[in-house]
């Protein structure tokens, strides 16, 4: 059920449509329209035209030079050219509805419209953007939010008088909901720098994720640069939203390390798909403390949609007092230091597999009874008539049985490449796994496979060098539901996930007794043979559709 506030904003965004106000500037509109019906309510004591206020052009006008050099986005507003007098008179009514509103509530209601409407950018839900403002504590007596996704951060303040709100560019959104709650609001392109010209007490930054463009100076992304830039410059405390790219690629490593070194990370956590509007992507958080005692452990979180929808405070002040939680753990910043300052949560915060695989007994790590070799990405050579031909094998080559088919796509390899190819080069009773993209993945190698075979760059080759280990056995082992639910848990990445190779070579193998070996190959024969089976199945099958109506006349006339 919408509020009577919600259905106000909505009726006038249908008269805004109906005018032929682009969609992307629906949300931007309404919010130079609620900002000066509050002023006019509060100035005039009603929303309507008067003596002192004759027409839309004119009282923009005034909001204009009231506001100096922001005042420039009413200046560029297309409503009083846009609309007749009879739709402004239409939205009137609703104005002097969402005029009764307080500045606060009116601020709320423009910022469910933009997530309603899909306001351009990426912008945090409301629920976010109270857990965000209470990680920061209470009593902010300077805070500065940078970006305008920080909008909902600023509503959730108990004095957002307090705050300055700093965007890249003009929006209007940003510029109005900053004006009805008092902050000041300044527009810098240099926010989207790592560095502060300036020192604040308390900052959030929900930048674009992974933007560029943002930095002339470096190649870093927008995220990566707003981790720097709060780290610099809050005093007390910081939080800033990121991808989870940064937590553990290679190009913001640097940016780990000063967190670590300098003993700043507080906290990192996570946050379920949706809270970020446009984008698919789980954002992280990561909270920054200049006062943290030495030797205080990061705390590590899965924060879920029900407590960011009911249990904000609870969440916040677990964090800050550093509890612990169903859904969290803690490491030291050694910890960090000993795992390549990775700061991807699951490797801390171990799931149901990785713990079930830690109470396994008489194991052994993978790479104690296997060649773990990482393919590399090669450069088709085909303008090279001199070039070795080998076959690339990819996920798309392994059937339904596990079994790692011809491999389709042809590489031209010339000399400079040579012993890169051979280095891996695939053979039977080899075992192929993903880690990338479609991570998880297994191909059995069998006697089919050729001496031109090499295994693609989202593979690493897994080859038994122990007696008492089998392929076979290897093969189930890592095709299991345990192994499987492992690698989703500790695998990382946003768009695309990865698998680090350091992750497979440890996972744990139970040594088996020789009857269970034993049973362990006799059921991966008993599994081919049942795909057989099904293959001939299908095969009877597709005969069968074939016995009537065929394409080809002279396979014989249709029978009925």
């Amino acid at each position: 059920m919408y509020s009577t506030e919600q259905k106000a904003l909505t009726k006038i965004a249908d008269l805004l449509r109906d005018a032929g106000i682009p969609a992307n500037r629906l949300v931007d509109e309404i919010a130079l329209l609620a900002a000066w019906a509050k002023t006019s309510s509060e100035e005039h004591g009603d929303v309507s035209w008067h003596e002192q206020q004759p027409d839309l052009r004119y009282a923009f006008s005034q909001m204009a030079q009231s506001l100096g050099v922001l005042g420039s986005v009413f200046e560029n507003s297309c409503l009083p050219e846009r609309l007749s007098g009879a739709e402004i008179t239409s939205a009137l009514v609703d104005l002097t509805q969402l005029s009764a509103l307080s500045r606060k509530a009116l601020s709320e209601n423009l910022l469910a419209l933009a997530e309603k409407y899909g306001h351009p950018g990426q912008m945090i839900t409301a629920n976010t953007g109270a857990f965000l403002a209470t990680l920061c504590g209470p009593n902010h007596h300077s805070i500065t939010l940078n970006h305008e996704a920080s909008l909902a951060v600023l509503v959730s303040l108990d004095t957002p008088d307090q705050a300055t709100v700093i965007i890249r560019v003009y929006s209007p959104l940003a510029i109005a909901v900053s004006f009805l709650l008092g902050a000041e609001c300044r527009v810098e392109g240099s926010v989207g720098f790592e560095n502060a010209f300036a020192s604040t007490e308390f900052v959030i930054s929900v930048p674009p994720l992974q933007a560029t463009g943002f930095s002339r100076t470096s190649k870093l992304k927008s995220d990566e640069l707003a981790v720097l830039r709060v780290a610099r410059e809050c005093t007390s405390r910081g939080v800033v939203c990121v991808a989870p790219g940064v937590l553990f690629s290679r190009a913001s490593m640097s940016i780990r390390e000063e967190l670590i070194n300098n003993n700043w990370l507080d906290a990192v956590v996570g946050l379920p798909k949706g809270t970020l509007t446009n984008t698919a992507v789980p954002p992280v958080l990561l909270v920054i403390d200049k006062h943290r005692e030495k030797d205080s452990p990061i705390a590590f979180v899965e924060a879920s949609e029900r407590q960011l929808a009911e249990e904000i405070g609870d969440l916040a002040q677990a964090i800050r007092d550093r509890r612990d939680s169903e859904n969290g753990t803690f490491a030291s910043n050694l910890d960090i230091q000993k795992n390549d300052y990775d700061l991807t949560i699951s490797r801390y915060k171990p799931g149901l597999a990785a713990q079930k695989l830690r109470r396994l007994k008489n194991t052994v790590s993978l790479d104690g009874v296997a060649e773990i070799v990482r393919a590399q990405s090669l450069k088709d050579a085909d303008d090279n008539p001199d070039a070795a031909i080998f076959l690339e094998a990819s996920v798309r080559d392994i059937n339904e049985t596990g079994c790692l088919e011809t491999p389709v796509k042809e590489m031209h390899i010339d000399k400079k490449q040579l012993r890169r190819a051979q280095n891996q080069r695939i053979y039977p009773g080899d075992i192929l796994l993903a880690i990338k993209g479609s991570v998880g993945r297994v191909a059995f190698v069998d006697d089919t496979c050729g001496d031109n075979w090499i295994a693609g760059q989202a593979f690493i080759i897994i080859r038994p060098t122990s007696a008492n280990i089998s392929t076979p056995y290897l093969y189930r082992y890592l095709a299991s539901e345990l192994i499987q639910q492992y690698v989703q848990e500790v695998a990382t990445g946003g768009v695309m996930a990865l698998l680090k190779a350091a992750d497979v070579s440890g996972i744990p193998l139970p040594l088996p007794e020789p009857e269970i070996l034993k049973s362990v190959e006799e059921t991966h024969q008993q599994i081919l043979a049942e795909y057989e089976v099904i293959k001939k199945h299908r095969d009877t099958v597709r005969r069968l559709e074939l016995k009537n109506w065929p394409l080809n006349a002279e396979k014989g006339a249709s029978r009925v």
